[in-house]
Order: C-alpha cells, then structure tokens, then sequence
C-alpha cells in the first residue's frame, strides 16, 4: 500500500496559516512529524495561494526537502507551477494531476517524462465531473492510451477514480468500491489505484470514522495507494492489519515489527 501523506495541503486552514505568515517553526515541526510517519510521499500543495502559488509552493518544496528526504507529490492543476517546482523537488516525483483536457493531458505527460515521475490521472471526461462507471472506464482507456504513446511505464500511472462525499450521495461508498473492482480486474497489472481518502467524508462529522472504514473496504477491492492523514495512529494501524488480512504482509513481517512488545 503507498501511503501519501494529505497534511501539507494549503487548502487546510493551519496549513494555510503558516504558509500565509511563514511560520517556518510550525512548518518544520509538521514535516518532521511527517517524516517520522509511516508515509511514503509527501504531498504538497499551495493552491489556496492562486496567483503566487508558483513562490510558494517553491518555498515549501524547499524547506520539505530541507528536513526530509521522502518523495513528494507536487499538486496543482497547473502545469506551468509544476514545470518550475520540478527541478527542485528531488528524485521519486509524483505530479498530481493530469486529466483529459488536451493541453493539459499533453504537458503533464511531458513534464512525467522529463522528470521520470509519476502521474496521478482523475479518470473524468475533459469538460465535466464523471457521471457513471462507464465514464470513468472510457478516461481510463484514454489516459493509458495517451501515456502508452508517450511512453510512460503503466506503472507510473496513479488512476484516480473520482471518489464523491457520501454526504451528497448516500450510494457514492458502494459505488466507489465498485469502480475500484472493476477497474482493478480490468487494466493492466502495474497501473496503480489511488483515492484521496477524505473526499468520502466531506461535510460530515466524525470523518476519521468514515475514512477509516472506506480505507479497508476500498483495499479489499483492490485499491493499492491512498492520499490520506499518515499522522492518524489509528487509521495507520488499520491499513497495517489491512494488509495482513489481504495476504500482502509475509509472515506478517511488518505487523509484527510495528506491534510486537519490545
């Protein structure tokens, strides 16, 4: 499972505080306490900042790179921000995201090639939100044609099913876990599965239960990678006894190193 970590996104109000004012100390303690996390990638995004979210999402590339050496994810729906933060964002790069729009799908794919990164794509048509699965499978279909053209490796494609809050359609969780399947039985083995977790709970309370359910039942369905809050101990937890239970922890190496008494 490829854990990102969702905690450095300006769109979360002490996150966007400290970037506003430059807290540097506040800043640095949430990227060591990232760092010590079981994260695989550090997602960072400046996208509140609008029309400095070039500088800012440099200055916070900078100072992540400064006190850790995990993979980023750089995430703008603009290219142009994401061709001037590459060349300092260090090895092992995911560009989040690319869609169907034309341009859009071209520069992301150029910039994944240049810089041999990874490419998260949001499986929806280029002019509107996904309305059904076999929407979703027609992206799908449309983005790894795009990147096999390219000559971008299926495995450094992170397919993004478009998860929709359960607070706005109470059939979204089932409906999530179905294009997950589906797409899982139907795309090549390599291409990987990724959801922005809290998506699921948006405008409810008590999120960290929802996101932690839809963590485990969207793992059973074959999602293998997840943006979501590597500081929430208990939701960590969950996804390590995941991974027991789907037989993807060999003799239960890594639960017996997290949980055995020292």
């Amino acid at each position: 499972m490829i854990l990102i970590a969702e905690n450095l996104n300006s769109s979360i109000p002490a996150v966007q505080k400290a970037l506003a004012d430059w807290d540097e100390k506040a800043l640095i303690d949430l990227v060591m306490r990232l760092n010590s996390s079981p994260a695989d990638y550090l997602d960072v995004n400046a996208g509140m900042f609008q029309e400095h979210e070039a500088e800012v999402l440099s200055r916070l590339v900078a100072l992540v790179r400064a006190h850790s050496q995990k993979p980023l994810v750089l995430d703008s729906p603009d290219p142009a921000v994401l061709a001037r933060v590459c060349p300092n964002a260090g090895f092992g790069l995911l560009l989040n995201s690319m869609t169907l729009e034309k341009t859009r799908c071209e520069t992301m794919l150029d910039l994944a090639m240049e810089h041999q990164a990874g490419l998260i794509a949001l499986l929806m048509p280029a002019d509107h939100f996904p309305r059904d699965l076999d929407e979703r499978l027609q992206a799908a279909e449309q983005i790894l044609d795009a990147a096999a053209r390219k000559g971008l490796p299926a495995d450094r494609l992170f397919l993004d099913p478009m998860i929709q809050p359960v607070s706005t359609d109470d059939k979204a969780g089932r409906n999530a876990y179905l294009a997950i399947r589906t797409l899982r039985r139907r795309f090549p083995e390599g291409v990987h599965l990724v959801a922005g977790l809290s998506n699921i709970s948006y405008g409810l309370p008590a999120r960290r239960y929802l996101n932690r359910a839809f963590l485990l039942q969207a793992m059973a369905c074959g999602l293998d990678s997840a943006i979501l809050n590597t500081l929430d101990t208990e939701l960590m937890a969950l996804c390590q006894a995941g991974l027991v239970l789907a037989g993807e922890d060999e003799y239960c190496q890594n639960y017996l190193e997290t949980f055995r008494p020292q």
